[in-house]
């Protein structure tokens, strides 16, 4: 890996490791009044810290590959190909156990298929040649679905909000 990918991927991690780290500021405040959730807010809240620590995870497997391998090609279609596979898994178990998960957020998530399909074309050399930009796709869609689901957690509906 060159410093920039390095440099890249490190600080993906950190921004990862930020929306985490919001996730006790989520849970001291987000209860609301009867200190309990909803089961939307409880999926959004797992959701947010699972993505955020698989996108960690994956910011660092490219540096651990290059322990064990100097080959370039070899490292980004190593963790490519398992990196499209946890999304695929991940995405799967999302759409069939989420049991809050409407229509729409069942159709952004679907977008993770896509993202799983970028990365084994890297893997496969179509289109991308078993490059590192491809995998940037991939664990960029969890930093993004991370702050997605951060954004929607704290977000307060405007019903909610009394107006006196």
């Amino acid at each position: 890996m060159n410093p920039n990918e390095t440099s890249l991927l490190l600080s993906l991690a950190q921004v990862a490791v930020a929306f985490a780290g919001f996730s006790a500021i989520v849970v001291l405040f987000g209860r609301g009044d009867s200190g309990r959730w909803r089961r939307a807010q409880a999926d959004r809240f797992h959701g947010m810290v699972v993505h955020a620590m698989v996108a960690v995870l994956f910011c660092l497997l490219p540096l651990l590959a290059g322990v064990f391998s100097t080959d370039r090609a070899l490292i980004w279609n190593v963790v490519s190909a398992v990196l499209g596979i946890e999304i695929v898994l991940h995405v799967t178990a999302v759409l069939f156990l989420a049991s809050s998960a409407d229509t729409r957020i069942r159709m952004s998530v679907g977008v993770g298929y896509l993202v799983a399909v970028v990365l084994f074309m890297n893997v496969a050399g179509v289109m991308f040649n078993h490059e590192f930009r491809a995998y940037l796709i991939g664990v960029l869609w969890h930093v993004i679905m991370s702050g997605l689901l951060f954004v929607m957690l704290i977000w307060v509906p405007r019903a909610e909000v009394d107006s006196d």
